[in-house]
């Protein structure tokens, strides 16, 4: 604490005492007046009482109106000095909290320097000086040469309450060292005028000026929106006055480092960053609620059994099953790692989620996945199509690929398949699922290239050995680990395992034994 802070309380501390002198005495005068306005009462009554009866009585005078002023102007200062010295104490602790997240970053920097000089020592002179080679920290300055990562995130959310809409904001801010090892985060609501490219500016901002308070000089930012990359790259004009200014801060900021690297990556490179502002949104949507209603708007959920927000509470459109919006995006996303369309979590409901309701608890990535799922399931297997080459590998349907891709008569009968991906644009052959063969026919081409790689050729050995099947349909590979022979696979084609030949009706076409004992014997012990 500096010499003016001890000047300034000593001077609060004075004032607080003559205040409080001045209250106290304000205090006894007050009480003696009271004394004698019941005195001058009580003697007005007796008076009156002695008058004639036909007289009108005028109504008593009541002490509380008498007494119930203010004791003055000096309890309006002292309440002032109060809100001053609560202020005071309020930037002292955040100054004494930056100035341990300082002293926190300084020790992981200092460490960080002095093990890549210990990996840097050779191993002969380790094994033999080893044991004395230390580095206390505070003994030399500690120079912050690296090269700190800083993500953040700007949301804008309209949450429902009741026939009204609100609209919420928020940033997310982390700081990273070079291992991603997170030194500072932040999430908290902000006011926003204007969309989400304002609230991106601002959570932007935000970040820089923690990085400029934490000491540091040399920074990388990943953005994940476009526009606010060409503004930070200087690269952008701005469309308005607000965004004006957010740039203009920006670019002074920015003069503050002696490094600034910009990034440009997906959503789910600053996921930190999200998940920090989506949860101050949901913190001061639940707030707002709370203070609009008088009263907690509070929803048990049957799957975590946590008392949630209304808001917060997902309803399934078929069946209104409802659950909190953390538990659905945990469902969600197993079902979407196993391969499966998700449905209600409820164990006797079978109703399908609507993908477009799904979006206000999933994260971009997992909604992505989720319309992929969709899409898989609506296409019949036999009618799949993926694209060969391995950055794109979109999927189509034989139906999307007739309609965009115009044919010939003559095409066709010799077996040409040629066609375009409808994401990259580039040809292939949709018959032999490979690059577009130039001067090879479908049929000649796969005289010479029966397989497309070397890892199909390993795949098709192992399946081989295995005695694993592919169905006819989708080329699925099966493999029985127990149980009869009859394989129901998953485009719905029945064949048999044995010889592939086709069950109709449930019922073989081949003469092949529908099962072997030592299989079900097998199966029957792993029950037991």
């Amino acid at each position: 604490m500096d010499i003016d802070d001890c000047e300034l309380l000593t001077l609060l501390s004075e004032q607080r005492r003559e205040l409080t002198a001045a209250i106290a005495a304000d205090s006894d005068l007050d009480f003696a007046f009271q004394l004698q306005m019941q005195e001058a009462i009580k003697f007005t009554s007796q008076s009156s009482s002695s008058s004639s009866s036909s007289a009108s009585h005028q109504p008593p005078l009541l002490l509380t109106e008498v007494t119930e002023a203010p004791f003055g102007i000096a309890i309006l200062v002292a309440e002032e000095i109060d809100k001053f010295e609560r202020e005071r104490l309020d930037r002292e602790f955040v100054e004494a909290e930056n100035r341990r997240i300082q002293e926190n970053l300084n020790r992981l920097i200092h460490d960080q320097i002095f093990a890549r000089q210990i990996l840097d020592v050779p191993e002969n002179e380790w094994r033999n000086t080893g044991d004395y080679f230390e580095k206390p920290y505070g003994l030399s300055p500690v120079t912050n040469e690296e090269v700190f990562r800083v993500y953040f995130k700007g949301l804008v959310s309209d949450e429902t309450f009741g026939s009204s809409d609100t609209t919420f904001a928020a940033v997310g801010v982390a700081i990273c060292d070079s291992c991603d090892c997170c030194v500072f985060e932040l999430g908290k609501p902000v006011v926003v005028d204007g969309g989400g490219d304002v609230a991106e500016m601002e959570a932007l901002i935000e970040a820089l000026t923690a990085a400029v308070a934490l000491g540091l000089k040399r920074v990388h930012v990943f953005c994940d929106n476009n526009t606010v990359y060409q503004y930070l790259t200087g690269k952008g004009q701005a469309t308005n006055n607000k965004i004006m200014t957010l740039v203009d801060q920006l670019n002074l900021i920015q003069t503050k480092f002696a490094y600034c690297g910009s990034f440009l990556v997906r959503e789910n490179n600053i996921k930190f960053a999200y998940k920090l502002a989506i949860d101050a949104i949901n913190s001061e949507a639940t707030k707002f609620a709370e203070s609009a209603t008088g009263r907690t708007l509070l929803e048990q959920c049957n799957i975590c059994f946590e008392s949630v927000y209304r808001g917060q509470m997902f309803s399934v459109n078929k069946c209104l099953h409802r659950y909190c919006f953390s538990c659905m995006r945990k469902h969600v996303e197993a079902k979407l790692l196993q391969g499966q369309l998700p449905k209600c979590p409820d164990e006797k409901c079978n109703s399908d989620l609507e993908i477009e309701s799904c979006k206000k608890f999933l994260s971009p990535k997992l909604y992505d996945i989720m319309s992929l799922r969709v899409k898989e399931a609506s296409i019949p297997p036999i009618d799949k199509v993926y694209c060969p080459f391995s950055y794109c590998s979109a999927l189509m349907s034989k139906t999307e690929i007739q309609e965009y891709t115009p044919t010939s008569s003559s095409t066709a009968a010799v077996g040409i398949g040629k066609t375009t991906c409808l994401k990259c644009h580039r040809h292939f052959c949709f018959n032999c699922n490979v690059p577009w063969h130039e001067n090879f026919t479908c049929l000649a081409y796969k005289k010479c290239f029966p397989y497309q790689s070397v890892n199909e050729a390993k795949l098709n050995s192992l399946a081989t050995q295995n005695r694993w099947r592919a169905c006819i349909k989708c080329k699925n590979l099966v493999e029985l680990a127990e149980g009869c022979y009859h394989i129901y696979c998953r485009c719905g084609y029945e064949f048999c395992y044995t010889c592939g030949a086709e069950w109709i009706n449930k019922k073989p076409t081949c003469g092949c034994p529908i099962w072997d004992e030592h299989n079900i014997i097998h199966a029957g012990q792993n029950r037991r």
